[in-house]
């Protein structure tokens, strides 16, 4: 869940200032942070930075992009140093002029028009495209390229010089929506020199160039603190405004896996009075514990961009059927579903009532909520009488049928609530299963800690057998996280639709050989679903935008090729002595500036002072 996505900050500390008059960077190397992470991340790949939220946290400090989106939902400018929209009558053109910053790669390179439009181009590459190509729907030949009817290196993406991009549309677009669309990770710089001819070089931090806040120094998933970021020295920032006295940036993050995390509340519990920490992710086993009622009342809860949903494969033969092509089945099984009480077991959640989840806004009023404008198309609480009739009425029997749900085993909420799902369906005669799924062996090891060529050589990424299965369709039911990438509910809803849905998820371009657009992972494929949403893109006026995809979403929980369950929330905890903590739409935390108070006394009392590793 996207409570999940950011971690815990224990402490932010400096060294002492052991020689006089030393200057700002030495004074500052000393501070870092320590994140603790639910879920391994199977690479840095912005592209994939949706495949769980660990990738996303860590993604969104390794990168930058053109824009982001603040925790409003509102695009800010980040790579992107000004930007123009031009209505040429006399070309009968209307374009989008970005000028870039000027900053660098981790390695110095200069970051330049050209890495925006590869990334732009590698989103349709068959190879490696998602549905995140919908992002770019309203691009000059964007459709056509999805369609297989026009070829990649004729999107409309002209480098004008090495700090100037110009993207130019199909017809006049709105501008916040394909700004909050250009936030997206998916969207993120990339360097055609070190992503071709080299599938690892987003999993080694030899080969992996970041263009964000941090760079990825050391890498061992094997070891507790396996995972270590350092500050890009390249990146932009404006020095003179960090006062080490009120602000200090973070040299280095180190990640831990392996934590348990309700012994690491109980700690900081009980050090709260002074501690300086950010606990992001709350035990399951804590929120059920009334010994940590008083530090939980402290919690700071938020709306996420995300959806926890069950995919049927409308495709996968069960006891020699298709059980999930028959639309009665799959309301039956929502409707067995007592989303209330799912909601409560896991604490940090909202029982669903449609697709779209929270924090996504209205195209008619940025202020406001696109589902507080919706209808609320899903029963939160079971009618298990409802859902048997509606099987008795479709003919099925469901004793007949044994099925399995596929989770991942690394996240304990999506765990619990399988084993719910489980009880709820069974309760209508299916057999079902629920399959946990976790992480391959290493693909290589990092093995002697003293060599810097062996980290680059050596280490390796975990590898999901959830994201694997997912992507070969090979499944049943599957238990997803569904994230907004981007503040838009036509970006959450449109890959449900065909001509969107872009390359199928599946990234095995055997499956489609010839790249002709394939319905949804899931196999739905909808005629009404794909003109409604056919409809949304050709409105020019953003009240018919935003109808048509009201529509969408009704016709889309109508016939529920995928079940929502919960709209997940973030929770988050912030020590006394920390403030300055931001989070992006994407719940993802930011640590450029934290302001702290007593960090010198915690650097003291925990022992720090004078202990910093380098590894130069």
């Amino acid at each position: 869940m996207m409570k999940r996505v950011i971690a815990l900050l224990l402490c932010l500390v400096t060294v002492l200032f052991c020689f006089a008059g030393c200057s700002h960077g030495e004074e500052d190397k000393g501070a870092y942070i320590r994140m603790y992470l639910t879920e391994k991340v199977m690479d840095f790949d912005p592209l994939h930075a949706f495949d769980n939220e660990s990738s996303l946290q860590l993604v969104s400090l390794l990168f930058e992009g053109l824009f982001t989106a603040d925790e409003n939902g509102k695009p800010k400018k980040a790579l992107a140093d000004s930007y123009k929209f031009i209505k040429d009558k006399d070309k009968n053109e209307y374009r989008l002029s970005i000028t870039l910053k000027t900053t660098k790669w981790s390695d110095g390179v200069a970051l330049s028009s050209t890495d925006v439009q590869y990334a732009f181009l590698r989103l349709f590459d068959t190879t490696s495209s998602t549905i995140a190509t919908t992002l770019l729907r309203d691009v000059k030949n964007a459709r056509k390229i999805m369609a297989g009817d026009e070829t990649v290196d004729h999107l409309g993406i002209t480098v004008v010089d090495q700090t100037t991009i110009e993207i130019l549309f199909e017809h006049e677009v709105d501008e916040d929506a394909f700004l909050l669309n250009l936030c997206s990770p998916a969207l993120y710089p990339l360097r055609a020199d070190i992503v071709e001819g080299n599938p690892d070089w987003a999993k080694k931090p030899g080969t992996l160039i970041c263009s964000g806040p941090f760079m990825l120094r050391f890498l061992d998933p094997n070891v507790a603190d396996g995972l270590i970021l350092e500050r890009n020295s390249y990146y932009m920032r404006n020095r003179s405004k960090d006062d080490l006295d009120k602000y200090v940036e973070p040299y280095r993050i180190i990640v831990n896996y392996a934590v348990d995390g309700t012994e690491q509340l109980k700690n900081l519990a009980s050090k709260e009075a002074g501690g300086v920490y950010y606990f992001g992710h709350i035990p399951l086993a804590a929120r059920a514990d009334g010994a940590y009622s008083d530090i939980l009342k402290k919690v700071k809860v938020t709306d996420a961009p995300s959806t926890h949903v069950y995919y049927l494969n409308e495709k996968a033969l069960i006891d020699g059927e298709a059980l999930f092509a028959k639309k009665e089945v799959r309301q039956a099984l929502s409707l067995a579903l007592d989303r209330e009480a799912m909601a409560n077991a896991i604490v940090y959640a909202q029982a669903a009532d449609g697709l779209v989840p929270h924090t996504i806004l209205n195209r008619t009023d940025r202020k406001t909520e696109f589902r507080k404008k919706a209808a609320s198309y899903l029963a939160t609480t079971a009618n298990v009488a409802e859902a048997k009739n509606l099987l008795q009425g479709a003919g099925v029997t469901a004793s007949k049928y044994t099925f399995t749900i596929k989770v991942a085993a690394y996240d304990e909420d999506h765990v619990k609530m399988a084993e719910l799902t489980k009880a709820a369906w069974e309760s209508l005669g299916f057999t079902v299963n629920v399959e946990k799924l976790g992480y391959y062996e290493i693909i290589n090891t990092y093995i002697d800690p003293s060599s810097e060529k062996e980290i680059i050589e050596k280490t390796g990424m975990y590898e999901s057998a959830l994201r694997d299965a997912l992507r070969a369709g090979n499944f049943e039911v599957i238990a997803l996280d569904l994230v907004a990438t981007a503040p838009d509910a036509f970006s959450y809803l449109s890959p449900f639709a065909k001509a969107f849905s872009g390359n199928p998820v599946n990234m095995d371009t055997t499956v489609n050989p010839n790249y002709e657009l394939s319905p949804h992972i899931t196999g739905y494929d909808s005629e009404a679903y794909n003109a409604k949403i056919e409809e949304a893109y050709a409105a020019t006026k953003a009240k018919d935008v935003a109808a048509r995809l009201h529509e969408a979403e009704g016709i889309l929980m109508e016939d529920l090729p995928v079940i929502p369950v919960v709209y997940n929330q973030n929770a988050a905890l912030t020590g006394k002595g920390l403030s300055g903590v931001k989070s992006s739409f994407f719940c993802n935390a930011t640590f450029s500036k934290v302001k702290l108070s007593g960090y010198w006394k915690i650097a003291l009392a925990e022992g720090f002072v004078g202990n910093e590793e380098e590894e130069e």
